[in-house]
């Protein structure tokens, strides 16, 4: 099953906005972030940021970032774009969703900082200026979109000279497992390496795409990028005592899951 961009973009904006109604974790802003700490992560003297900081990562992305251009790409909610305002950076955040963007706006108003932010898809940057930022944030999103490449060259385009360009990507080996095929010992792999999307079992309108680590990897150095480093997530992260078998808390316990690129246009 294939979508058209229009189609896919839709079925995502709808998804997101049910995952705000629900309460989703990732739609929840950070009301009770703390100055001194994130002063400290940003001098490079905490390694291991408590929760929910942890969440951003690798930590050094917030090193330097006062009076820089940030673009939090897919990434509303009021989390990502706090820190980086509170650090002293000027932030625009771009998601599908009008309700997570409405997180930003709370979290702006509560610590009172601006931002400014836009309803759009990931892939289309038509919106924004040529060389508009020094650094462009991406969280969890890619598995809602087809062509990776066709956003490396939007982020590519509106990247400054040397600009930083950090990106959540699956693991593609284990991205299709199911999490309810827990048999008591661990998850069944039962989708063919060669399937590269599925519907998502809340809603079959919801389509994730698998990129594969060539994709992935290439597409940012044919698009003018140089791969500084790359980190794997956090062990606990998005973890609880209370998960159990068959949540994707659990199943994060056994199969490798997400992983941070920072990469730097040339």
């Amino acid at each position: 099953m294939t979508m058209s961009k229009n189609n896919y973009a839709s079925a995502n904006k709808k998804w997101w906005k049910k995952m705000v109604k629900e309460g989703c974790g990732f739609t929840k802003p950070w009301l009770n972030l703390d100055m001194k700490v994130l002063q400290k992560i940003a001098k490079g003297e905490m390694k291991n940021p408590p929760e929910p900081l942890n969440d951003i990562y690798p930590i050094s992305i917030l090193s330097g970032v006062k009076g820089k251009d940030v673009l939090c790409l897919a990434s509303g909610g009021g989390q990502q774009s706090a820190v980086f305002a509170l650090l002293g950076a000027n932030v625009t955040v771009i998601d599908i969703a009008d309700g997570q963007l409405e997180g930003d706006k709370k979290a702006a108003s509560h610590y009172g900082y601006k931002v400014k932010t836009i309803q759009g898809d990931m892939s289309d940057l038509s919106m924004l200026k040529d060389n508009s930022f020094d650094i462009v944030y991406q969280a969890p999103s890619m598995g809602y979109i087809p062509d990776v490449k066709k956003v490396y060259s939007e982020v590519a385009r509106v990247l400054r000279s040397g600009g930083l360009y950090r990106v959540d990507a699956a693991n593609p080996q284990s991205q299709f497992v199911d999490e309810s095929s827990w048999d008591g010992k661990g998850y069944r792999v039962s989708i063919p390496y060669a399937v590269k999307e599925k519907q998502r079992a809340e809603d079959k309108n919801v389509l994730e795409y698998r990129h594969y680590l060539d994709d992935t990897f290439n597409g940012l150095i044919e698009c003018g990028f140089v791969i500084e480093r790359v980190e794997e997530m956090p062990k606990g992260l998005y973890q609880s005592k209370e998960d159990k078998p068959g949540s994707w808390g659990h199943s994060l316990r056994y199969i490798p899951g997400l992983f941070a690129i920072v990469a730097r246009k040339k």
